[in-house]
């Protein structure tokens, strides 16, 4: 059996809790399917972002290594989308020494999480536009 801990994308916590990773993990797909038994022992973000520094994450991932993990596989949301991705893989490596595997479950790609972050950056642009809007014809009206 293998324990395994999860970093997930603090940023994306508040609209995803696991919902790929933990059916890829009970069936054994994605990038659990060389696994034989799992036991998570801890499901954690990377802490919030922080822009080329990894140390949030290192806390985090050490914690999981505390509790028993002995690999700590990264969530698609941060592999897909985190401008930090690549700092954070190696000072991982480096300083937690347990394998990291990047990936949890098979989607989506790191293209699709890009279209998807444009699509939400669009929709709050929109609504701040509109927002605007109607305080300018609520002060014209005065």
């Amino acid at each position: 059996m293998v324990k395994i801990g999860i970093i997930r994308c603090y940023e994306n916590s508040e609209r995803c809790a696991g919902w790929n990773c933990f059916p890829a993990m009970a069936n054994r797909t994605g990038k659990f399917e060389g696994y034989d038994k799992i036991e998570i022992v801890g499901f954690d973000t990377c802490g919030g972002c922080g822009h080329g520094k990894a140390d949030k994450i290192v806390k985090n991932a050490k914690k999981l290594k505390q509790h028993g993990a002995e690999v700590i596989h990264l969530g698609n949301c941060i592999v897909g989308d985190c401008p930090s991705r690549d700092i954070y893989i190696k000072e991982l490596k480096k300083r937690v020494k347990l394998p990291i595997i990047e990936r949890t479950h098979g989607g989506p790609t790191p293209e699709q999480m890009a279209a998807y972050r444009a699509a939400e950056e669009a929709k709050k642009a929109k609504a701040a536009a509109a927002r605007k809007a109607r305080r300018e014809r609520a002060k014209a009206g005065k």
